[in-house]
């Protein structure tokens, strides 16, 4: 386009809000030659609305974060970048008025990779804004109990409530041992009484001259009766053997007898 001349009508502007062009008058080069209507918007595209901001702000209230440089009106579209990624929204949904408003402020809002707001300001108003907080002197003092540690309950029971707590608590440990040994002796004597009437029924067939394949049942019943005996027994000989050493152990720290029964 070296050399050549643009003539433009006098009501030739560029809207702001709308990004609509009025038609020019046609484009004179040196050599006389006219440059057609088909090359016109190639040639406008220099003159598209770049406005400079990281903020833009539509219609609806809401504000977009947009790449530098900022963002562009042409054929009554806004285009700008966001993340990288190019984006157009119609101008009719843009508030350009707000959007020069930010990008003319000192104070602009920025959203960095990590989507985190920051508050970007100049260096005179980071500096008011630190002299405001070193004078600010109307917070609350700490909490003074917030070391406390609950106390525990026992620290407020008498010694006779004391006293008695203990006494319960080695009364039911003690229970609990000869409650144990009780049903290892009762599981016991339900063998032996299984036994003997085990033992009873293949005498009475017997006598009865029944053969022996036809009570079969009672002779293997018995057997298993007579094979889980011995570690019956062994359940209650530990049962004994663990109250044996828990009186022993009450002894040892000066428990009274008492509370072991």
């Amino acid at each position: 386009m070296r050399g050549c001349v643009t003539l433009l009508n006098a009501n030739h502007r560029q809207s702001h809000l709308s990004g609509i062009f009025t038609p020019p008058l046609p484009i004179l080069c040196t050599k006389g030659s006219i440059i057609s209507d088909m090359r016109l918007p190639a040639f406008l595209l220099a003159t598209i609305l770049t406005i400079p901001t990281q903020i833009l702000v539509l219609k609806s209230g809401v504000r977009l974060a947009v790449d530098k440089p900022g963002v562009s009106e042409q054929d009554g579209r806004v285009l700008f970048r966001s993340g990288g990624a190019l984006y157009s929204l119609a101008a009719g949904e843009v508030d350009f008025d707000a959007t020069r408003s930010i990008a003319n402020s000192s104070v602009v809002e920025v959203r960095p990779g990590d989507e985190r707001m920051r508050i970007k300001v100049s260096g005179a108003e980071r500096r008011r804004l630190l002299r405001e907080l070193e004078e600010n002197h109307a917070g609350r003092p700490a909490w003074s109990g917030g070391l406390d540690v609950p106390r525990d309950p026992s620290e407020l029971q008498t010694p006779s409530e004391k006293s008695a707590s203990e006494e319960w608590s080695w009364r039911r440990q003690a229970r609990a041992h000869e409650e144990e040994i009780r049903q290892a002796q009762e599981s016991l004597q339900l063998l032996h009484d299984r036994v003997e009437r085990l033992r009873a029924e293949i005498r009475t067939f017997v006598a009865l001259g029944v053969k022996a394949n036809q009570i079969t049942y009672q002779a293997t019943e018995l057997q298993y009766a007579i094979e889980a005996i011995p570690a019956t027994e062994l359940t209650v000989e530990r049962a004994e053997r663990s109250y044996a050493q828990f009186r022993d152990d009450a002894r040892r720290l000066g428990v009274m007898p008492g509370w072991l029964r």
